[in-house]
């Protein structure tokens, strides 16, 4: 009888581990924010990590990035820089930008 408990609790304690690793793996916490510090980022949209359907663009040097949503039913394309329809957008890991905000990490 206690092989049984322990056996239970055994299990229980690897389910929760289980879904504890899935549930920190699935969270994705970097939105690949541009720190606008270089001239090679002003005018030049970025792509949003989390949710393709938005990206940042610099408008001055040393100034917070802006958000920007894409219109209905398309996504923002790294490679073309703009945002497409849906039936050409073809997901692509996230590029690192030229610099990050300070404090970043």
């Amino acid at each position: 009888m206690q092989f049984v408990i322990y056996f239970a609790v055994l299990l229980l304690l690897f389910a929760g581990c289980l879904c504890l690793q899935v549930e920190v793996r699935a969270q994705c916490i970097d939105t690949y924010e541009p720190g606008c510090k270089l001239q090679v980022e002003l005018g030049r949209p970025q792509r949003h990590c989390i949710d393709p359907t938005k990206y940042w663009m610099c408008q001055q040097i040393n100034a917070k990035a802006v958000l920007k949503k894409c219109v209905a039913n398309t996504g923002f394309d790294q490679n073309k820089e703009a945002c497409i329809p849906w039936i050409g957008w073809v997901w692509k890991p996230c590029i690192e930008p030229p610099s990050r905000p300070t404090g970043w990490q």
